[in-house]
């Protein structure tokens, strides 16, 4: 998107801006600058929309909704990195597409000129007519020439390929561990947790704010008896769950290892405890298959602790109550929700 204000409308747009991000808690980043200035602006009323909506849901505007509705609202048709590095991916497996054809072509070649001189010889042996034996050997000779350096040239674009794998590697690991995604469960990272419980621990959300904390029991346990590929498949099965179960204004995050977190704006302790036992019904019922030998395996459960947050309280505080609550709820049997004091 493009701005075309001139130096006394942007001010004073600007001058609009910067307080309702001051009253609203908006960190005063250069995207949330752009956004908060096209909101006044009021050139984009499906923004206004939105932004309204958000601040009526939450107090404020967090990080990864900013972040979300820049992308949609302003970025246009912007291409992204990943984009960038797809199109790379692309234009390399074409590239190598176009090599392997041009050798399996030349392979193809070379199998009948050396069959073609495979009959000739045995015509010679025969005491037939045909090319002469010097004729046989040259042509063997060029296409043995050719068929080598087409090898060789491909060979040498599948290294020349590898090197760039290997740093699109690189760099999507990088991009990986800088997003707000968590590669093996599809849920919000830690970094994102930090981030978007500060913010709204800070603002005056109407009806509360919760935090759900939980972790899957006796995993290092699971680990052991079935190999952490499994005990990755627990966790993939439980970040699903709790995307298809905890919809916006919740936040769902692996917080880490085996324990994971939901944030939830705009909920009581005992709503969230609610939520809370839904999940763990819902863990309980995982059913893993064994590819090696068939049996099922249904002694997958977690345990949770809830909290809210009370008047004046820091993210650190509400995150050590919730996490108090879980461990309670580990000692006194497991699989259960338990609610902080």
């Amino acid at each position: 998107m493009k701005f075309a204000d001139n130096n006394n409308q942007a001010a004073q747009y600007l001058r609009q801006a910067v307080p309702l991000m001051v009253k609203h808690q908006i960190p005063p980043n250069p995207l949330n600058y752009a956004l908060w200035y096209t909101y006044v602006s009021k050139r984009l009323p499906a923004l206004n929309l939105q932004l309204d909506k958000t601040l009526q849901t939450y107090g404020t505007c967090p990080n990864l909704l900013s972040e979300k509705m820049f992308r949609e609202h302003m970025l246009g048709n912007e291409v992204s990195k990943t984009g960038k590095m797809q199109d790379q991916l692309v234009a390399m497996i074409n590239d190598l597409h176009n090599h392997a054809d041009s050798a399996a072509r030349k392979s193809a070649d070379f199998s009948e000129v050396l069959e073609s001189s495979l009959d000739a010889l045995q015509s010679k042996q025969n005491n037939d007519s045909g090319p002469s034996l010097e004729t046989i050997i040259q042509t063997l000779s060029q296409y043995t020439l050719s068929m080598n350096q087409s090898t060789r040239g491909f060979q040498k674009r599948i290294e020349d390929a590898q090197q760039e794998i290997d740093t699109l590697k690189q760099e999507l690991r990088k991009s990986q561990q800088d997003a707000s995604i968590d590669v093996l469960t599809g849920l919000y990272n830690r970094r994102t947790f930090d981030q978007e419980l500060e913010q709204l621990t800070r603002s005056n959300i109407p009806s509360g704010l919760s935090l759900m904390m939980l972790d899957v029991d006796h995993f290092k346990k699971f680990n052991d008896t079935y190999g952490h590929q499994m005990g990755d498949k627990v966790l993939q099965h439980v970040g699903k769950l709790m995307q298809l179960n905890c919809p916006e204004p919740m936040i769902p995050v692996r917080y880490g290892g085996e324990e994971f977190a939901v944030i939830l704006p705009d909920c009581s302790a005992h709503k969230a405890a609610v939520v809370a036992e839904m999940l763990r019904t819902k863990v309980q019922a995982i059913r893993i298959k064994q590819k090696t030998n068939g049996s099922v395996i249904s002694s997958i459960s977690a345990s949770f602790g809830v909290a809210q947050l009370s008047s004046g309280e820091t993210s650190e505080s509400l995150i050590s109550r919730a996490d108090s609550a879980l461990y309670s709820a580990k000692q006194n049997g497991r699989n259960m929700v338990h609610l902080a004091d």
